[in-house]
């Protein structure tokens, strides 16, 4: 099964992603809220799914881009704008692989570029060439912002690489998922004109069984 069929598959199945991550919340309001004009603001996000994150991007006043594989996900989303009045707020979206939609995008036209646990649906060499792609659309001061699936939580086995399917836990039926730590996120998402803000680590434990592990990068474009 392909990417676009398998997320297909997915979003036309599931009631999934209605509402923004709490840490995209924080990341937006902490760049952007004090904006003279948040109209002027343009945010990309790779991998949009059904658009909760950039639905909330669009409901505070920002401009909104995106890439998704499935169709279904973009026609949720762009159901759901209109229905509140928000498709305005919308300057391009775009269906397929992130590697070659990238290139229908302006160079640095966006004010920040966000994944929220999609680049680690990709191994390392791809998720490297997508990067460097993306951080070309992105304006000088520009900010990027990814969360990803880190190492340690149940399901990732050490002994399986960085690239597998997990067995158990909450990531399951999801396909071939890429696990990092803090270093090997750092040197993923290194450039020279790129600065690292800030790399945070959020965990959701019980009765001592990791559940869910996630890394958040954020940097800034600063040549």
């Amino acid at each position: 099964m392909n990417e676009s069929s398998f997320w297909e598959q997915i979003f036309s199945k599931k009631e999934w992603g209605k509402y923004p991550s709490e840490s995209v919340i924080r990341f937006i309001a902490r760049n952007f809220y004090n904006a003279k004009d948040r109209n002027k603001i343009s945010i990309l996000e790779l991998g949009l799914g059904t658009g909760a994150n950039l639905w909330f991007c669009a409901r505070e006043g920002f401009k909104v881009s995106g890439i998704e594989w499935s169709k279904t996900g973009v026609e949720r989303f762009k159901a759901r704008l209109k229905e509140e009045k928000l498709s305005t707020q919308i300057e391009q979206i775009e269906i397929g692989d992130y590697l070659e939609k990238l290139d229908n995008f302006k160079d640095e036209s966006f004010d920040a570029v966000i994944d929220v646990g999609s680049l680690c649906c990709n191994d390392r060499e791809k998720t490297r060439q997508i990067f460097l792609k993306a951080f070309k659309k992105l304006k000088v001061g520009g900010k990027f912002f990814s969360l990803t699936l880190a190492k340690g939580l149940l399901g990732y086995e050490e002994g399986r690489g960085d690239f597998f399917e997990p067995k158990e836990g909450i990531y399951t039926h999801l396909g071939l998922l890429r696990f990092d730590d803090e270093l090997s996120l750092k040197e993923l998402y290194a450039h020279e004109n790129l600065k690292c803000l800030s790399l945070s680590t959020q965990i959701l434990e019980n009765d001592g069984v990791v559940l869910d592990k996630l890394l958040i990068f954020e940097g800034l474009k600063n040549a």
